[in-house]
């Protein structure tokens, strides 16, 4: 049962490999072929010390070697899907005040769609994504808010103002 567990392991382990592309491969059929245990184990202990192994892997001396070299070939694999989908999570939090801003708008104009184009008083462009209505004039003060998925929306900066469009940074 163990020598089934952790030939298995070694398997998945090389499998991952995939730089070593065909030679690996036959090289792992060579070994499936072998029909005595603990020569089929060789086998495979000697295509995984072929393998690279990043030297950021620490193997602790307590364990037995066979249990190592099978930690050893598994630890990119587990830092690999450890770390899958964590790109955003590295980011700084962002502080509340950051999710919100006021500006004033210096010009104003509609694309053919019937869309509104913002110039602020700071420079900075946007245009309105969506198709929803909002009365906008030259000098009126505007609150940009981030939203679900990092949506933009503009409402005017006004305590009774619901209303809201989404917008996007052209400049």
């Amino acid at each position: 049962m163990n020598n089934n567990f952790l030939i298995t392991l070694a398997i998945l382990t090389l499998l991952s490999f995939t730089t070593h592309g065909e030679t690996l491969s036959t090289s792992l059929a060579t070994c499936t072929k072998i029909q005595e245990n603990s020569a089929r184990l060789i086998c495979f202990d000697n295509l995984a010390e072929q393998a690279v192994i990043p030297k950021k892997v620490a193997v602790k001396p307590s364990k037995s070697a066979a249990t190592a070299k099978v930690e050893a070939l598994m630890a990119p694999a587990a830092v690999k899907a450890a770390d899958f989908g964590a790109e955003h999570l590295k980011k700084p939090p962002v502080a509340e005040e950051d999710l919100q801003v006021v500006f004033m708008i210096a010009q104003l104009s509609k694309d053919h769609y019937g869309k509104w184009n913002f110039t602020f008083k700071n420079g900075q462009q946007w245009k309105q994504t969506d198709s929803a209505f909002l009365k906008l004039t030259v000098g009126d003060n505007v609150l940009l808010k981030k939203g679900f998925m990092n949506a933009v929306y503009l409402k005017k900066n006004l305590p009774d103002s619901n209303k809201k469009i989404r917008v996007k940074r052209l400049k």
